[in-house]
């Protein structure tokens, strides 16, 4: 290829050099016989010469092998050749000054444009080769150091594949937002993802093995108590009720976690427009009747036809797991509260014994429960319905809210954007 690229740029230059020496050679011969106190016998590639009528040679030289019988030549520049050499030539007479008369004539071998088309190909080849050579070692190193983030991943994958480890990241990548940033941009967000899944499943392994611990203890209890000592059908059916209720609150934690691991892998939810001022009357009737049965005195103000974007099974949950709350810790009353405005408000209030200060902040993590000792064994939970609140109202890109007195009342509610029908 730098071959034939040289060659056709010697060919275009041949042809572009004959004509510039031409132009010369009919210029230095013109000068020269115009001003013959100015000749030089040779003169950048051109041999001048003066010569008389009969052809004696005055002054200046013949290249060799010019042939000396070449006829003048006034009218235009003539090529002619000898024993495989080639010349140019030009004539013209002297103009006419005292003491000098004949003839210039000016010859230009060919051998000499060769020579310097030579030197311009062989000039051109090396350069080629050495662009070429250039340009394959920067190639190279550009490639190299484009593909080093690559080789970054690879590495990194497989270090992740033998120690287990999702905590890696690709880091010192220039924020360039080329393909190759992209790329590893997307890898650490893949990786954050998989280690966001891993962690929930050990968490869920966790907290599995942590809430499963003691029911499993009672029940081994209960029932190794029953096969040995139980003399009487009522110290049985004592067993056998331990061994129920052990085994149901079983059952509802293993539900309600399944119920935290589902929302834990949600990113988004299907929503669409909720009635939430009928869901919150229904939910107000069901308690309503609750509240009877626990001699307390339930009320509610739930402003009417409030339409929220959102997923209604998750709100109604998130709904009736502050009222659960507010019911297991209620003195004498709980209110309800559903009203709109800016946003759209719920909240919940009790007379319970409330939350100390210093637990306000952590009430909302998993399985966290407020000092055991204010907290009655009926009334005891798993620690999960607050964290559940917070997954369901962050997924409907709401706000939380907590205030509370100690043995005077306690407020838990939510905020949740109003959406205009064009958002919808």
């Amino acid at each position: 290829m730098i071959w034939l690229l040289a060659t056709f740029v010697i060919q275009f230059t041949h042809i572009l050099d004959q004509n510039e020496i031409r132009t010369d050679l009919q210029e230095a011969v013109i000068e020269s016989a115009s001003a013959p106190k100015k000749f030089k016998p040779f003169d950048d590639g051109i041999f001048l010469l003066v010569y008389t009528h009969d052809g004696v040679v005055l002054r200046g030289n013949v290249p060799d092998l010019f042939p000396k019988e070449a006829p003048p030549s006034f009218d235009a520049i003539t090529e002619v050749s000898h024993q495989n050499r080639s010349f140019l030539y030009y004539d013209a007479p002297i103009q006419h000054h005292h003491g000098m008369q004949g003839y210039i004539r000016g010859v230009v071998p060919m051998a000499f444009l060769d020579r310097k088309s030579n030197s311009m190909f062989f000039a051109l080849l090396f350069g080629g080769i050495l662009f070429v050579t250039v340009a394959a070692i920067g190639g190279y190193w550009i490639i190299q150091r484009g593909l080093k983030p690559v080789r970054t991943v690879t590495n990194l994958a497989a270090q992740i594949s033998l120690k287990r480890d999702l905590s890696e990241r690709i880091e010192n990548i220039p924020e360039s937002g080329d393909t190759i940033y992209q790329l590893a941009s997307t890898f650490n967000h893949m990786l954050s993802s998989l280690e966001e899944s891993s962690n929930r499943e050990k968490r869920f392994n966790s907290d599995i093995s942590h809430e499963l611990r003691t029911p499993i203890a009672v029940i081994q209890a209960e029932s190794d108590y029953a096969r040995q000592y139980v003399a009487s059908l009522e110290e049985a059916k004592e067993s056998f009720q331990n061994i129920f209720v052990q085994s149901k609150g079983m059952a509802d934690m293993v539900s309600q976690l399944l119920e935290i691991a589902r929302l834990d892998s949600l990113t988004n939810i299907d929503k669409e427009p909720v009635p939430l001022s009928k869901v919150a009357e229904q939910l107000a009737h069901t308690y309503t009747r609750l509240s009877k049965e626990k001699h307390l005195t339930f009320t509610s103000h739930i402003n009417e036809s409030i339409i929220v974007y959102g997923n209604q099974i998750l709100l109604q949950q998130a709904m009736a797991n502050l009222l659960d709350n507010a019911f297991k810790f209620a003195h004498t009353r709980v209110h309800l509260e559903v009203s709109s405005g800016s946003t759209i408000h719920i909240s919940v209030q009790d007379d319970g014994i409330g939350i100390p200060p210093e637990s306000i902040p952590l009430i909302w993590d998993r399985l966290y429960q407020v000092d055991p000792s204010r907290t009655s064994k009926e009334n005891k939970g798993l620690g999960l319905g607050l964290y559940f609140v917070q997954n369901v109202i962050q997924l409907h890109e709401g706000t939380l809210q907590v205030e509370s007195t100690p043995d005077v009342k306690t407020t838990f509610g939510f905020e949740l954007p109003i959406h205009n029908n064009s958002e919808i």
